[in-house]
């Protein structure tokens, strides 16, 4: 009896939305919440004279995020892929005006974001998300006619132009994000190997150029030895001393000392070393068992969708995996020293409004891509 209740509310729920990638999703919302309460208290308090002043926004950028995607949702892929080029100009508007002078918010030198009323929006965040289903519209659009050098190279003017936008923020770290998402996109949907070795070697000169002119940016690159490097390696230096710390099983929750004034953003950029310091080895562990389940369920829903012929869909979904996850994998790359310094958030558990909206509008991309395919389904012979 229990059996039959159970197959016939799956057959009930199937139409709608993957029920195992929901719960993943509420998994990963939760244990971001948990870490971010841990990382933030003291800080939180010593600021704010509040202990979960950050966690009680960051529930407020959740809520208001469900609220704007529960509109979102109702836009099926369809639409999404045909009104795609509105959104990306829109959004690469504010990109531009954030540079103007009285409407940018300058933040430690850079100029990301557009603040009113005690909020602010970052710009970049909203863009990298909608450049990529732009590109997945063009390549779909373009279909099978990306080995043509011509089709191949206008996605890369579009991609240098947002990222001489974003280059004089500077965000760096966004930029390259950009790229390699680009790249990746383009390798999905059949771009030629040749075409994209040559990019890669193309764009290393500007890159390496950009690199070697800026003092703070090259200084960055030190990260062998953090401890020895003075002022520039402190927060990898704290960073590096809080993983180790944590050991196999870590400190415990709420346990951690870097996060007592010794390491900076431990709420932002380096919250994956409080993860590690205070869960341990099988936290991180856990953490990276999560995103990779994520990746796994956008990659089987991309197939599908590429197997009954909705390539939009299939890339889109792809690339939302992929954007997500290397944001994931490339902060704690950071964290670990992997990866030159760079303020980065880890979606999902790091603190902010915009990389929050963004990631939670990603999935519920993915959820409406789910839905639209399991549609077709019903009219093809794959089941």
């Amino acid at each position: 009896m229990v059996t039959g209740t159970k197959k016939n509310l799956n057959s009930i729920i199937k139409p709608f939305f993957d029920i195992n990638f929901f719960f993943l999703v509420i998994t990963l919302i939760l244990f971001g919440l948990v870490i971010l309460t841990s990382a933030s208290i003291e800080l939180s308090y010593e600021k704010f004279g509040k202990p979960f002043h950050y966690t009680i926004r960051q529930i407020g950028y959740l809520i208001f995020s469900i609220f704007i995607c529960s509109f979102f949702i109702f836009i099926n892929s369809y639409n999404l892929k045909k009104y795609s080029i509105l959104f990306f100009m829109f959004f690469l508007f504010l990109l531009a005006i954030v540079l103007m002078p009285g409407i940018g918010k300058d933040v430690y030198g850079s100029q990301r974001w557009i603040s009113y009323g005690g909020y602010s929006i970052q710009p970049s965040e909203f863009f990298k998300l909608f450049y990529i289903i732009w590109l997945c519209a063009y390549l779909d659009f373009k279909d099978n006619k990306l080995i043509r050098i011509n089709n191949f190279i206008k996605p890369i003017f579009i991609f240098l132009l947002g990222a001489i936008l974003l280059m004089a923020e500077p965000d760096f770290g966004s930029t390259v994000v950009l790229f390699v998402m680009t790249l990746s996109i383009l390798f999905i949907a059949g771009a030629k190997i040749l075409h994209i070795v040559s990019l890669i070697i193309f764009m290393s000169f500007p890159a390496a150029i950009l690199v070697q002119i800026n003092p703070e940016r090259l200084s960055r690159f030190n990260f062998f030895e953090p401890c020895n490097a003075g002022d520039q390696g402190y927060q990898l230096c704290y960073s590096l001393k809080a993983i180790g710390s944590g050991g196999l099983l870590g400190k415990g929750l709420g346990a951690s000392t870097a996060k007592l004034d010794y390491l900076p953003f431990p709420h932002t950029d380096f919250i994956f070393a409080i993860l590690a310091e205070e869960l341990g080895i099988f936290g991180v562990i856990f953490l990276i068992i999560l995103f990779y389940l994520f990746i796994r369920k956008c990659f089987s829903i991309g197939d599908k969708a590429l197997r009954v012929g909705l390539k939009f869909q299939g890339y889109l979904s792809y690339a939302i995996g992929i954007f997500i996850t290397m944001q994931a994998f490339l902060s704690m790359f950071i964290n670990l020293g992997i990866a030159p310094t760079k303020g980065l958030s880890l979606p999902l558990f790091s603190y902010g409004g915009s990389n929050y909206l963004v990631s939670i509008l990603s999935i519920t991309i993915i959820f409406r891509i789910y839905r639209d395919v399991y549609k077709e389904t019903l009219n093809s012979a794959i089941r």
